[in-house]
Parts: structure tokens; C-alpha cells; sequence
């Protein structure tokens, strides 16, 4: 893989992107000719959206959701990436949804419908408006027996309908999230390094192309490497990086894990990897090493604006880790030794 093709996921796929794909086909019912549209006015505007908020039913924004070119963000998350697909999905079933029919227009019912205004006894459903625009918002409520669609009421209106689409809408602000942070796999590192605080550390080269096959450099006299199986993982830190929170940067505390993991077409990932009260924690710095030709001078190659690039991306930031990866990013030397024999 060349360092353009790195997999820091939503880099390079979403800016040939454009919302100009929300109205592509869509993935519920057929719109009917008597049917009214689910938000009257988003189709003929869909893609003029600047702006999504989506509101809990107790009131609180789990998403504010802001458009930066081709790119989504979340306000909740610092201003963090959304996940592109997730919000093009949504304007589309939004923009091609249908009212298939009348409902109750009794107020006292519509928390059995999940159709309530949010903040009320008994609210259940989530709330979506569109700041900037003169769209109506519009309240999503529970999925019918059916299971053919949602209940939806139109904020303001009393009238509440059931409508075309099943409208899977995220109730978490992580799960608005662009999740996947990187997808490095072994084969695609030559060497790896494990450093603790404490000066525990663990060396690890690639002893094969494919990546199946790695040595632990610095095991001690008188002891032997642990199976394979158990150094892949080590290897595998930065295949599958997905995170479980984010935050910007900040500092990171002197008894950090550093981890370098060395790629064969030259960059250097530094993972500086730590705990705390909410959770485990990895930030990313990036970089590449300045070539000199003949005469002395500096070789600035595509390579080191690649680690740029990708540094700018990460650097800001620090991602919350699952365990299984935070643990297999850490491990110590110990952990990849066979027992001591009695």
C-alpha cells in the first residue's frame, strides 16, 4: 500500500462525495401520487442542507450536525467527523418519505405514539430540525406493529401519521460518529515498538511479507518468544482502529505507553497510549524522515507530505480505545514470553 493509501477512513472516499447522491434511489416504498411528503420542502433542497440538529426527548441535542464541504461534523464531539454514509442515508429517506396515512390528532395520545413534543411526560421520540431553513421539524416516533414505518407528527401540527420508512436514527452522539480512525495491517509494518514509563519494552520485526510472521527481538537469556498467535495482535495495533469516544488533544501524562510502529514505505506512527477516569486513551503523531541527496540537501519526497496530511488529521486528537485493543497496543514484554519452565 502506498502512504496515499493509507486507511485513515473518510479521507479520501468523502471528498469525491456530494450531496448531490442524496436523492439516488430510494431504499423504502415507492412514493404513492396521494401521499404527502415526510418534511414538506426537503426534497427541492436537500441538498442546500447546511444543518441538522437531533434532539433527545428530554430536550437534550445528541447531534448538531454542521456541513463543512464535502465533510459532516459534530458539534457534541468537539466538531469531530460524522459519519458521511449515516447522514446522506437519513436526508435521502427523509427528502423520498412518505405520509402513508392519518393518525390520531388527539394530543393526549401522542406519547403512545412516540410523537410527543420533546421535554413532555411520557416523550419518547427524537426531534429533528434543520437550523438556517424554513423546513418544518419533524418528530419521530415509535415503529408500527408492522413494522412498515415510524410515526411522525410535524412539529406544531396535531396530526400524526404513519409513515414509509423505518428511519433507524442513532440515539447516541457516538454513534453519529465517522467510527473507523485508521486500518493499518501488519503486512504494511516492518517494525514495531512497545516503550512503558518504566523501561519494559518490547521490539517487534516483520519476518515475512504477508505479516503472518514476526520476531520479538530483545527476549531474555535463558527464555523464548510466545507463540505466534499471541504477537500477531501486537502487530495487528493499528489494523481496525475504531474508536469509542473522542476529544481534542490536550497533553498527554508522562506515564504514557509509547508505541512506534514503522511502516515499509517510511512512516512513523508514534501512539502515545494512556488511562483515565474516562477510559483508555490513544493520540496519534505522524511523521516521516527528511531524505538529503548528494550534495547535503534536504529531499522533501511525496512521503513526507503524506505523514503531513496524515498528521494533520489525527494529531488534534485523542481516541477512545476498545480494551482488546487498548490491552494489545500495551502489552509488555512479559506478556509475549512462554512461562518460565519450574
Amino acid at each position: 500500500m502506498s502512504p496515499r493509501g493509507i486507511l485513515i477512513l473518510g479521507v479520501l472516499t468523502l471528498v469525491t462525495l456530494t450531496l448531490a447522491l442524496i436523492l439516488g434511489r430510494p431504499t423504502g416504498p415507492v412514493d404513492t401520487v396521494d401521499s404527502e411528503p415526510l418534511v414538506p420542502g426537503l426534497r427541492e433542497m436537500v441538498n442546500d442542507i447546511d444543518a441538522i440538529v437531533v434532539t433527545a426527548a428530554d430536550g437534550v441535542a445528541l447531534a448538531s450536525l454542521q456541513r463543512d464541504r464535502e465533510r459532516w461534523l459534530v458539534a457534541e464531539k468537539d466538531g469531530y467527523e460524522a459519519d458521511f454514509e449515516l447522514v446522506q442515508g437519513l436526508l435521502r429517506e427523509l427528502a423520498s418519505g412518505r405520509r402513508l396515512e392519518a393518525r390520531t390528532s388527539n394530543e393526549a395520545w401522542h406519547a403512545r405514539l412516540g410523537v410527543a413534543d420533546p421535554g413532555v411526560e411520557d416523550s419518547a421520540g427524537l426531534h429533528l430540525s434543520f437550523p438556517g431553513s424554513d423546513l418544518p421539524a419533524l418528530i419521530i416516533g415509535n415503529l408500527d406493529a408492522t413494522e412498515t414505518g415510524r410515526f411522525v407528527r410535524l412539529l406544531g401540527d396535531p396530526q400524526a401519521w404513519l409513515s414509509d420508512r423505518r428511519l433507524d436514527i442513532p440515539a447516541s452522539p457516538v454513534r453519529w460518529l465517522q467510527r473507523a480512525v485508521m486500518d493499518i495491517p501488519a503486512r504494511e509494518l516492518s517494525e514495531v515498538t512497545i516503550r512503558h514509563a518504566d523501561g519494559d519494552t518490547v521490539i517487534l520485526r516483520a519476518a515475512s511479507e504477508d505479516g503472518d510472521d514476526w520476531v520479538l527481538m530483545n527476549v531474555p537469556d535463558g527464555r523464548q518468544a510466545a507463540e505466534m498467535w499471541q504477537l500477531r495482535p501486537v502487530a495487528n495495533g493499528l489494523a481496525n482502529v475504531d474508536l469509542e469516544g473522542v476529544r481534542r488533544h490536550d497533553q498527554v501524562p508522562d506515564e504514557a505507553v509509547r508505541a512506534l510502529y514503522v511502516t515499509r514505505d517510511g512512516l512513523n506512527f508514534v501512539a502515545s497510549l494512556f488511562e483515565d477516569d474516562d477510559g483508555r486513551w490513544v493520540h496519534f503523531s505522524v511523521s516521516a524522515e527528511v531524505q538529503a541527496d548528494a550534495d547535503g540537501e534536504a529531499v522533501l519526497p511525496s512521503i513526507v507530505a503524506d505523514a503531513a496530511a496524515v498528521d494533520a488529521r489525527l494529531s488534534g486528537w485523542q481516541f477512545r480505545l476498545p480494551q482488546r485493543k487498548y490491552e494489545n497496543m500495551t502489552r509488555r514484554l512479559e506478556d509475549l514470553l512462554r512461562p518460565e519452565e519450574a
